[in-house]
């Protein structure tokens, strides 16, 4: 008797912590081992990133799912693996690292789950909501500690990726390099840059220079490139000369880059761990605070919000400063509220619409010896210092000056970017279906 190859999806998630490990990395051992069983991978694994703004997340907010072939004989096999590798790998002893796993069986993925990954990623979604669908769909559900992990395991698994999606391969490093200094070639990763980008994205920071595939935290990650499709990726990393052995490659089908944390909402509707997009008008004149950072109000029909574009954003900072009331913008970021604090949008990006008109008042020009005249005073008039001509009050004239900034679209630099929001070099990439959200 041959048994039927029902996919089976696994999600992980909540398995890192501050001070080390990666949960890209107990997802990609946990594949391997299932493999090392002769079991199949179904297409590639996927990364997502849930809400950014979550005031629960460790790190980046990454969850991992897969599917696999898995004869019905050996579901409890392929579960014990995964279950084992987590309860291994993950940091258990970590304040605030509640892993969690969840298991499904089925060829589709349920409407009501591909909702909740949506949600997962825009707003805040209980442990108890998540055992809710569980319960509801059919899904199998492992906890650790406070469990909190099903969330993001869940909603790994329920994100098809069909609106938009890119990829990364990352390398791991070997454990006895772990927390020390990353040696990656520094050229290389120049050179890697100038021959696939805009295909890879966000390797270097231009305004610095800073390398960007290595992370700066002690996890097991020695490098990770984002791109178009796995064989840029793929051709990138062959590009990139490390100066210590690599343990493990995987390419990872993610939703980094596709900005699907945004949604576009009037002001009166943004709320607190939400990421949104605002159309409005500038209300107030931009202004440096303490720290460098520059704020400013943008209002819509419904309301008034605070934008801010802190010190980290460097030179995002002086295309903000060149804004003045009347400008139609469109703003993009996280909602944050703090106590005493207005609620704020933390930019991301933002599209000039339309600049208002700068005018400045000239003095009237003398008839006689043709000088710029002098004002006498508030109602006074205006004379010639010369020779003596006067001219009456109203003798002044509005003029346009041209402004410092251009409508268009403008970012934060990749040092400062979220890994959901979108590159602006891969607006003009992305296929056209791919366009709405």
């Amino acid at each position: 008797m041959v048994n039927r190859l029902t996919p089976l999806h696994v999600g992980i998630d909540d398995t890192d912590s501050k001070r080390g490990m990666c949960t890209t990395y107990v997802g990609a051992v946990a594949i391997s081992r299932l493999r090392e069983r002769g079991l199949r991978l179904i297409g590639f694994p996927k990364l997502i990133r849930l809400n950014p703004s979550c005031p629960y997340k460790t790190r980046g907010n990454c969850s991992v799912a897969f599917a696999l072939e898995v004869p019905g004989s050996r579901f409890a096999e392929a579960k014990e693996v995964v279950v084992e590798t987590v309860r291994e790998l993950a940091e258990l002893d970590a304040e605030g690292t509640d892993p969690g796993i969840a298991f499904y069986r089925g060829s589709e993925i349920p409407a009501e789950l591909r909702d909740f990954s949506r949600r997962t990623v825009q707003e805040l979604v209980t442990i108890e909501e998540a055992e809710a669908l569980a319960e509801g769909i059919g899904a199998e559900l492992y906890k650790f500690k406070l469990g909190r992990g099903i969330i993001g395991a869940l909603a790994a698994i329920g994100n098809t990726l069909e609106r938009d999606r890119t990829y990364e391969l990352i390398a791991y490093r070997t454990p006895e390099n772990r927390g020390k200094p990353r040696r990656v070639d520094p050229a290389s990763v120049v050179e890697m840059d100038r021959r696939t980008y805009p295909q890879t994205f966000d390797n270097i920071d231009p305004s610095t220079g800073e390398i960007r595939i290595t992370p700066h935290t002690p996890c097991p990650v020695l490098y990770g490139i984002r791109g178009e499709t796995p064989e840029i990726v793929e051709e990138a990393s062959r590009l990139v000369r490390t100066m210590e052995p690599v343990e493990r490659f995987i390419t990872y089908v993610t939703n980094q880059g596709t900005d699907e944390h945004l949604r576009s909402v009037r002001i009166s509707e943004a709320r607190p761990y939400w990421s949104v997009t605002v159309d409005g008008e500038v209300s107030s004149a931009p202004k440096v605070i303490p720290g460098g950072h520059v704020v400013f109000r943008v209002r819509d029909e419904t309301g008034e919000i605070h934008c801010a574009a802190y010190e980290p954003t460097r030179g995002f900072r002086e295309v903000v400063k060149g804004l003045m009331p009347g400008d139609r913008v469109r703003v993009s970021g996280a909602v944050k509220e703090k106590p005493g604090l207005p609620l704020t949008i933390n930019l991301e990006k933002m599209a000039v619409l339309w600049l208002s008109r700068k005018l400045r008042k000239e003095n009237p020009v003398c008839p006689v010896c043709g000088k710029r005249m002098k004002s006498e005073g508030r109602g006074k008039g205006y004379s010639c210092r010369r020779c003596g001509t006067r001219a009456p009050p109203g003798s002044a004239k509005l003029v346009e000056v041209r402004r410092d900034l251009d409508v268009g679209e403008y970012e934060v630099p990749p040092r400062a970017r979220r890994h959901l929001a979108k590159p602006l070099v891969r607006e003009i990439r992305v296929r056209p279906e791919q366009r709405e959200f």
